[in-house]
């Protein structure tokens, strides 16, 4: 006799194996659908909950003063937020980066400290470029442009930021390493700015 004939001929003259077999398979089915139903609770209820954070009007340059506005207060779903997204900010906050309309501000976008610096990258010193006199930069340097600094025809700083312009330098963010060998060249007058295509 086959094995599946005899199979179903054993369970014929033993119907409680069968119900047996039914129910602890129901059993682990049912705990599979309350676990799904449960996760879909549970997210459901992430995305009921809403929190309240500031995100951009308008496109937001470097540097930005955000006492002036541009900012609009919004409840977003709580899944929807990064942990680290702004409700308020302090007083004299300006954004370190760009910011685009509608994106949620969050604490690495803004900066409460004066200077240059407060708007450098982690890792990174500020060296400011002189402007004035008979060693000009390229016209028109915009905050938060990407830049290489060279001098005598060797790079010595490659990804450098513009994070601060006045009348007299540009100050440029560069790699904490690189930071000596730019100073240096520009206090012997040497260093210039190359401008990267985005």
């Amino acid at each position: 006799m086959h094995v599946v004939a005899r199979s179903r001929h054993w369970l014929a003259r033993h119907p409680s194996v069968y119900w047996l077999a039914v129910v602890v398979l129901a059993a682990v089915v049912g705990s599979g659908v309350a676990a799904q139903v449960s996760a879909l609770d549970d997210a459901r209820r992430a995305w009921g909950t809403s929190r309240t954070v500031l995100i951009a009007r308008d496109d937001l340059v470097p540097g930005t003063s955000l006492d002036d506005g541009g900012l609009d207060t919004v409840a977003l779903p709580s899944m929807a937020v990064p942990p680290s997204a702004l409700t308020s900010l302090p007083r004299g906050a300006r954004l370190r980066q760009r910011v685009a309309a509608g994106e949620v501000l969050v604490a690495a976008d803004v900066t409460d400290l004066p200077g240059p610096a407060a708007r450098a990258p982690d890792g990174t010193v500020v060296v400011a470029m002189r402007t004035s006199g008979d060693r000009g930069t390229a016209s028109s340097p915009v905050i938060g442009l990407t830049v290489q600094i060279v001098a005598d025809g060797l790079l010595l700083a490659d990804g450098a930021t513009i994070v601060d312009i006045d009348s007299d330098a540009v100050f440029v963010a560069v790699d904490v390493t690189d930071g000596p060998a730019v100073a240096a060249a520009e206090r012997a007058g040497i260093a210039s700015l190359l401008y990267v295509p985005m």
